[in-house]
């Protein structure tokens, strides 16, 4: 009976030490061994994260990361222990600030050399495509037109007398060339652009060089007698033909020319007017330039009258230039309309290659020629840029504007 009861009290005390569930497992472990297991996993851990740090970076560290701690987590759950307090620790491991994983917007150029060449290429092609279109022109320039019939009744459209140039050639190219250099080179004086002043370069020499080919070609295809021709062929006034011919009851009249064969050559080339092509090229494109820059044409610019005149002034000097085309009879009032709309196409077309369009939000901005590849599509902008954004997010409407008590307002508000 002794033993019995000492028995049973000791089995009592064992089972308040240890209390068993309905499952029959054991709840409480003792404490000490449930530190050491712990404090020998987080040893584990940090020995592994340590060498994984050390080692690699990249896709690497990531997989390795995922790989430790599925692993830890196996360990963990296998004890079935929980920590907390001063005993939590969490899945991290030591990353390098430098690396692109801590920097997700930071992207690594794997081959900077190849895109400074590939750049070099594209610009050397650029400039060698601009010259062989010069070289096209003049060669096109000296060709032989295409010779039109003139019926009799007509002829009074080509027996203007003969005037001196209001605008010569070499004065219009020397223009059309310097006043778009000049512009820019302002601007960037201002500015200290050097894209802006890169990319509007790039423009107006691809405008006049893209001009030059279309005019000629219809020229020489055309053959359109100038207003003057008559006495081109017949300097002193005494009309000679070789032969009268009848068709459909219309005669045709056969010249048979008394002047020189270039003047006569360049008395069939009236359509269209070269002078009105390249200065609507020419100065369109600092129309476009300019009041791109100053917003005249975008939202931005509405209800601003001097910001729209200032760039329509570019316009108006090649509007002048085209008319006088026709005050010394050397072209129609055709020829001039027909080489004035080549001459905007052909600078607008241009200007688009490098800026976007001139009535959206981001008129005069250049387009960024050769965007990294790779880098994310939502980059934080720098200086001016940032300034602006912030200001257009304060805005809302881009019509409105922030004042000084941080209302919004527009010019008619």
């Amino acid at each position: 009976m002794p033993d019995s009861f000492s028995n049973t009290a000791d089995l009592r005390s064992r089972r308040r030490e240890n209390p068993i569930d309905r499952n029959g497992n054991t709840g409480n472990i003792d404490k000490e061994q449930a530190t050491s297991t712990i404090h020998k996993l987080t040893t584990e851990y940090s020995q592994r994260a340590n060498e994984m740090a050390s080692g690699k970076e990249g896709q690497e560290s990531t997989s390795s990361r995922r790989t430790l701690s599925e692993s830890s987590a196996e360990d963990v759950g296998r004890t079935g222990s929980k920590t907390n307090g001063e005993g939590m620790w969490r899945n991290e491991l030591s990353m390098n600030p430098n690396s692109s994983s801590a920097q997700p917007g930071k992207q690594e150029d794997h081959s900077p050399g190849s895109g400074h060449s590939n750049r070099r290429i594209s610009d050397a092609v650029d400039v060698v495509l601009r010259v062989l279109l010069v070289m096209v022109f003049f060669k096109l320039e000296t060709m032989t037109a295409f010779k039109r019939e003139i019926h009799e009744e007509e002829l009074w459209l080509y027996k203007n007398p003969r005037r001196p140039d209001i605008i010569k050639g070499g004065e219009l190219l020397f223009w059309v060339i310097v006043a778009p250099f000049l512009v820019t080179v302002a601007f960037y004086w201002f500015t200290k652009d050097r894209r802006d002043f890169r990319a509007a370069s790039w423009a107006w020499t691809l405008a006049l060089c893209m001009n030059g080919i279309p005019t000629s070609v219809l020229k020489i295809t055309v053959g359109r007698p100038r207003p003057d021709y008559f006495y081109r062929c017949f300097p002193d006034g005494v009309m000679v033909l070789n032969s009268t011919s009848n068709s459909l009851g219309t005669s045709i009249l056969d010249f048979n020319c008394t002047g020189l064969p270039g003047v006569i050559n360049e008395g069939r080339k009236s359509f269209p007017s070269g002078h009105s092509s390249f200065a609507f090229a020419s100065f369109g494109f600092i129309a476009y330039y300019v009041g791109a820059k100053l917003h005249a044409f975008d939202i931005r610019g509405r209800g601003h009258t001097w910001r729209l005149c200032i760039a329509v002034v570019p316009l108006v000097i090649a509007l002048l230039v085209a008319v006088s085309r026709t005050c010394d009879y050397h072209h129609h009032w055709q020829d001039v309309t027909i080489g004035g709309l080549i001459g905007l196409f052909a600078g607008y077309i241009s200007y688009r290659q490098y800026y976007p369009s001139i009535f959206g939000p981001d008129a005069g901005k250049p387009l960024v020629r050769w965007p990294r590849s790779g880098v994310s599509q939502y980059q934080r902008l720098r200086g001016n840029e940032d300034s602006e954004s912030r200001d257009e997010g304060a805005e809302g409407d881009p019509v409105r504007r922030p004042l000084i008590a941080g209302k919004e307002q527009s010019k008619w508000y």
